[in-house]
């Protein structure tokens, strides 16, 4: 079934529909990214996160082929056996996106071999990048630095802030084609009709941009932007923030996206080809140095333009150094005073200056407005002046000021003599006023020609993070593989049914050995038709496994349902070699540590009913089933489903069993009994075994061994408890 509509798929409904069509532009769009997992494109869409992607994926993927988890994983330990291999696995990861393929590519049935193949491709080109990265002077724990801050590109506008600036004309039918544009959404747009008073109203404004002929408005406007006619129609002249805010907000995932090119330039293009496909690594270089003008903020960054950062710090730094010079300017006046001629006439002057006369408190009052340069020779009035212009000039020089501004700043200190002398507050306004729109003006123009430029790399970095995204899906994969040293099975679909398993070692083992905590021996193992190419055994479909308790029988089983859901995932496995005739389903059950009784056994009938009705290939794994009941009644029961199982000429079977003998009295059908034999007990009191199978050997279970480990370590009476049971065992 081929969906057509996106409101087929489950958990799709109106508000979706839309978002999707809306990011996407048609609804074939829409199918077609969520048909190829485009996880991190999809969860970039406001309201739709990683999570709901995913399910969207896996919910198309199932009503397209109907194939779901449960398809090849048919009981409830299976599904536990599955995640925790998952678990294992997704730890290599760095993204979310790589991770949940893991759960996209769950086990398929044989049928899907076509499927399963071009898995193994995938975990080939993984296991290949690692050993390329491995051996050359990079580190793959540089990629997993940088592919760990890839995160889905956002599409969010909601937080551009335009509201300061007005978009102004007097050509009507520019307003009206720009009041019924998206760009009203962002500013105001001003219509203007009357010719003399165009600069007037434009000064009133924060920010400007004049569409139109410029020779209308005063050039000396710093709050003007002009453009000409045949501009305003690109909306990276109007409203750049609406390109720029992709990269601003997705600047972290961006930059690292450019170093992973970066890395990657030093591998051949012919080689890297096979890794992420024909993509510009050069461009997106380019597009990161680029990017580094930009804030995350979506304003220009300090380093961008030498201009726009003498702009800046006169904004950000005006207060602090006008308190500077007017300190030192005051600090001067007051010791040039201090240091007259004449030394009490200048402390006088200097009270009089501050407004209080040290001999006559009244004296300020009766001097009232008269100007202080009576009280003062030509001489010291014109070294005060002197101060206060050096000052003056101090202060345009520590904020590197050009003529125009200038004129702004002259005369922001009085002449008239005061004490302290402060700045007019009227120049300092109509100053800063003037500079933080001349700075507006060039951090707009600024981001017009970033918008411009980066706008050109939207969709190459949309591209690159989904190859990134895969390559860091081929990295998990390829460090899972490198770490627990794992082969890809052969596949065989029409070479006979069974498995055959060299060298392998427990997954679950394996993860305890890399932490040091143990060493796993490895083992091999056959059954089937392909189970002969052991030489050693007939191809038996169905084997009892017997042998030493903690010999190792069910972690055999485990190894082999591990090896079985890796196969058929297209994964690698713990094995130095494996061959698999693949199967539609896999049955495996732990060892029960239920209790026996009547509901536990109707329950275990009926479960293992429907697993002989299934008409598909099977791979049966069971451990002790013999808990279902007492010895005599178990027997027979096991008996009579493994002659059922085995009429199905396509399914194999491994049945972990103290029963064995017992078992194989009442089957009607050839089997086979392997055994795992202890040998005794070390110098250390350890279980000596050998934990590879024997094929066609009976193997007793080791209680007696335990009562002789235990009448070794104890003492006194209880000893002498352990010396009569073993005398039991000896008769």
């Amino acid at each position: 079934m081929t969906i057509t509509s996106l409101r087929q798929i489950h958990g799709v409904g109106p508000s979706v529909e839309t978002k999707l069509l809306s990011h996407f532009g048609s609804e074939l769009a829409a199918l077609s990214a969520i048909r190829n997992s485009q996880i991190s494109e999809i969860s970039s869409i406001d309201g739709i996160g990683e999570r709901f992607a995913l399910s969207l994926c896996r919910n198309l993927h199932y009503e397209e082929t109907g194939e779901q988890i449960q398809d090849f994983l048919k009981t409830e330990d299976t599904i536990i056996l599955y995640n925790r291999i998952i678990d294992i696995i997704a730890k290599y990861g760095n993204t979310f996106y790589s991770r949940s393929k893991l759960y996209l590519f769950f086990p398929l049935p044989i049928t899907a071999l076509d499927k399963i193949r071009k898995r193994q491709r995938l975990t080939s080109l993984g296991q290949e990048f690692h050993s390329l990265i491995s051996k050359s002077t990079q580190k793959i724990s540089e990629y997993d630095l940088l592919l760990n801050q890839l995160s889905p590109l956002k599409e969010h506008t909601d937080s551009i802030d335009t509201a300061a600036r007005t978009i102004a004309t007097i050509d009507k039918s520019i307003y009206n084609d720009l009041e019924t544009n998206e760009v009203s959404q962002y500013c105001e747009i001003l219509f203007i009709d009357d010719y003399e008073r165009i600069s007037e109203i434009l000064s009133r404004e924060d920010e400007v941009i004049w569409v139109g002929d410029d020779y209308l408005i005063d050039e000396n406007l710093p709050n003007v932007i002009s453009i000409s006619e045949s501009q305003y129609r690109d909306v990276n002249n109007l409203i750049p923030e609406k390109t720029l805010i992709f990269f601003a907000q997705n600047k972290k995932t961006l930059l690292a996206i450019s170093e992973v090119c970066l890395r990657l330039t030093s591998i051949p293009a012919d080689e890297r080809r096979k890794y992420i496909g024909d993509l510009r690594l050069e461009s997106i270089i380019e597009m990161g140095e680029k990017l580094k003008g930009l804030k995350e903020t979506g304003e220009p960054d300090k380093g961008l333009n030498e201009e726009f950062n003498r702009l800046l710090k006169i904004v950000e730094t005006f207060d602090s150094v006008l308190d500077e010079v007017l300190g030192k300017l005051n600090e001067n006046l007051e010791k040039k005073l201090q240091d007259t001629t004449v030394k009490l006439e200048g402390e006088k002057i200097l009270s009089l200056l501050k407004g209080i006369s040290k001999e006559d408190p009244n004296l300020a009052l009766k001097t009232g407005q008269k100007d202080l340069r009576d009280y003062l020779t030509d001489e010291l009035y014109l070294a005060v002046e002197e101060i206060i212009n050096r000052s003056e000039l101090d202060l345009i020089s520590r904020l590197n000021l050009t003529s125009e501004e200038i004129e702004y700043i002259t005369g922001i200190f009085p002449r008239e003599l005061k004490y302290p002398i402060d700045a007019f507050d009227d120049v300092k306004l109509r100053f800063i006023d003037f500079i933080r729109k001349k700075h507006t003006a060039k951090a707009f123009e600024l981001k017009v020609s970033l918008a411009k430029v980066l706008g050109n790399y939207k969709s190459l970095a949309k591209t690159a993070l989904e190859r990134f995204l895969e390559l860091d899906y081929l990295i998990m994969i390829g460090k899972f593989s490198n770490a627990y040293n794992l082969v890809l099975p052969n596949i065989l679909e029409d070479k006979g049914t069974g498995f055959f398993i060299q060298n392998s070692k427990n997954l679950f083992l394996l993860q305890q050995e890399l932490q040091g905590k143990l060493k796993v021996e490895p083992v091999s193992y056959g059954v089937g038709e392909i189970g002969k190419l052991s030489n050693e055994v007939k191809g038996e479909r169905i084997v009892l496994l017997s042998g030493a308790n903690s010999g190792g029988k069910t972690t055999l089983l485990l190894s082999v349902a591990v090896i079985a859901i890796l196969s058929q995932m297209g994964l690698p496995v713990p094995c130095s070699k494996a061959i698999i005739g693949g199967f539609k389903e896999l049955h495996y059950y732990r060892k029960s540590s239920g209790h026996v009784n009547a509901g536990a056994f109707e329950s275990t009938l009926r479960m293992l009913s429907q697993m002989i009705l299934s008409p598909n290939s099977r791979l049966v794994l069971a451990d002790e089933m013999e808990s279902i009941s007492e010895p005599g009644a178990s027997a027979r029961v096991i008996a009579a489903f493994l002659d059922l199982l085995g009429r199905s000429s396509d399914s194999v079977g491994v049945f972990v069993t103290h029963l064995a003998l017992e078992i194989g009295k009442y089957c009607k059908n050839d089997l086979r009994i392997d055994g795992i034999e202890a040998r005794g007990l070390s110098d250390n009191l350890e279980l000596l075994v050998d934990r590879t199978p024997q094929y066609y050997r009976y193997a007793k279970s080791t209680p007696e061994l335990i009562v002789q480990r235990l009448q070794h370590i104890s003492k006194g009476s209880e000893k002498d408890i352990y010396s009569y049971i073993l005398e039991a065992f000896k008769s």
